[in-house]
């Protein structure tokens, strides 16, 4: 199975937007709009993106949050639109929300991003799916999606995400189930699980809870995880804790950033090969322009690889 990777879309919809909709975080955001992010971030380059995935053979399309920039609502018609645009997108596609996807407390009790992604959130095992609609699990041949929610509103200057207690715990019983037990499992959460090297800071925009979702994962025998938020590709690798092997930590960066020609802010998306119940490949794709698009950037190999408990 080939798994492409989109994150960080960052979709900019503003259509009339009331004063009112601004008397809150959305002032801090907006004027980062201004000034920098609604350069940064093309919808076209995300459309580039997926035409190519699609050119790529790709069986499977994870999405892990930021789809829009200020949780509006004209910006989660536009981020739904732009997904509804892959070919069988209810089937084949596993989509989560980010920080900016509930970005204010009106945002959250509206469930706007529940409301526009509702078709992807219909789990196959919904016997674990809570009353906010997570965790939820895709099925699809030997492998096994689920996607976890650590999108929470946060004050001013804040972008840390936290997963509820309860999710926590029914995503360690999920995990036991043997329908999951037997598959590649591969768990979508949109804060990564350790600091990164690019942010200084890394406090404020932390997984407040990773540790515990940490402890989930490598008992639970998850083989990958894919998460957004920094806008870096990485890799992290930690053994397993319920059986020997390696769980890998996985960002593709965010996919929609032009970049303007700088490979360092230039938008990627990755493609993972599983096959044999193992990660084979994860390849990287890097945006190099309206005319060449995504272009091959780097390409790790595993083969057997296993670490010691």
């Amino acid at each position: 199975m080939r798994v492409g990777h989109i994150s960080d879309l960052h979709i900019l919809h503003l259509d009339q937007p009331a004063p009112l909709e601004f008397l809150n975080k959305r002032l801090v955001g907006g004027l980062n709009l201004i000034l920098n992010r609604s350069k940064a971030h093309s919808r076209q380059v995300v459309e580039r993106a997926l035409a190519q995935l699609d050119e790529l053979d790709v069986d499977h399309i994870v999405i892990s949050g930021d789809l829009t920039n200020l949780a509006l609502e004209s910006e989660f018609i536009a981020a739904a639109e732009v997904v509804s645009t892959i070919a069988d997108a209810t089937d084949r596609v596993t989509v989560v929300p980010g920080n900016h996807d509930y970005y204010t407390p009106g945002a959250v009790r509206a469930g706007r991003f529940e409301e526009h992604f509702a078709p992807f959130l219909k789990s196959d095992l919904p016997e674990f799916q809570l009353d906010h609609g997570y965790p939820f699990c895709h099925l699809r041949g030997p492998v096994a999606f689920i996607g976890l929610n650590s999108g929470i509103a946060t004050p001013w200057l804040f972008a840390t995400g936290r997963v509820r207690d309860d999710e926590l715990l029914a995503t360690r019983e999920l995990l036991a189930h043997e329908e999951i037990k037997s598959r590649f499992k591969v768990v979508v959460v949109h804060h990564p699980l350790f600091p990164d090297e690019h942010h200084r800071v890394y406090f404020n925009r932390r997984l407040i809870n990773r540790a515990d979702l940490l402890d989930v994962v490598r008992h639970g025998d998850v083989d990958v995880v894919m998460h957004g938020h920094n806008h870096v590709f990485s890799i992290v690798r930690v053994p397993k804790l319920g059986s020997p092997g390696t769980t890998f930590v996985c960002e593709a960066g965010s996919t929609s950033m032009d970049g303007g020609g700088d490979e360092r802010i230039a938008g990627r998306f990755n493609i993972y090969t599983i096959e044999d119940g193992e990660l084979q490949t994860v390849e990287s794709h890097l945006f190099q322009g309206h005319e060449s698009g995504f272009v091959p950037w780097h390409t790790e190999v595993f083969r057997h690889e296993v670490a010691g408990t």
